[in-house]
């Protein structure tokens, strides 16, 4: 069954326009400091189907705001990203709760579907965060890094 507008909705302004409007407020200070960046936290479900349509739906548009934004802002040296995580594991996050509740499921979720054979830890997802925040990714935006362990099957 398609969504209803209301959740398409829903999804887009809790994902892109909170996205847009912490941008909005943070530029002034980054031009004013002669240099910046932003990252955007994304999904692999942006990059390919498998979410629910919603969901996809914004995660795809946040990607392309990042990418659109790093084109728009680099003259003001405020370089721009996305990050795209996988199945991200934490105390009672959505991964977490669907494990306690079908353990068998999500352990053969695991085995069909994750190449390492687990999922991902917040720490790993910021540590890709921490890295284009950083001086050492200074030539890199406009770019969308996938942090999933191979779950994702997209070419690009």
């Amino acid at each position: 069954m398609v969504a209803s507008e209301s959740d398409f909705s829903h999804a887009v302004e809790i994902n892109v326009f909170a996205g847009l409007r912490a941008v909005r407020a943070a530029v002034p200070y980054m031009r004013g400091t002669g240099r910046g960046r932003i990252v955007f936290i994304a999904s692999v479900y942006g990059r390919e189907s498998g979410g629910r349509a919603g969901y996809n739906l914004a995660k795809a548009a946040e990607i392309s705001l990042a990418k659109s934004l790093s084109r728009e802002l680099a003259g003001d040296s405020i370089l721009v990203n996305s990050v795209a995580p996988g199945s991200i594991l934490f105390p009672g996050g959505n991964w977490d709760r669907r494990r306690q509740a079908d353990p068998e499921g999500i352990a053969a979720f695991v085995k069909s579907d994750m190449p390492l054979g687990r999922f991902g830890k917040p720490e790993e997802v910021a540590a890709v965060v921490a890295f284009l925040a950083s001086d050492q990714a200074s030539l890199v935006s406009g770019a969308c890094w996938t942090v999933d362990g191979g779950q994702s099957r997209s070419l690009v």
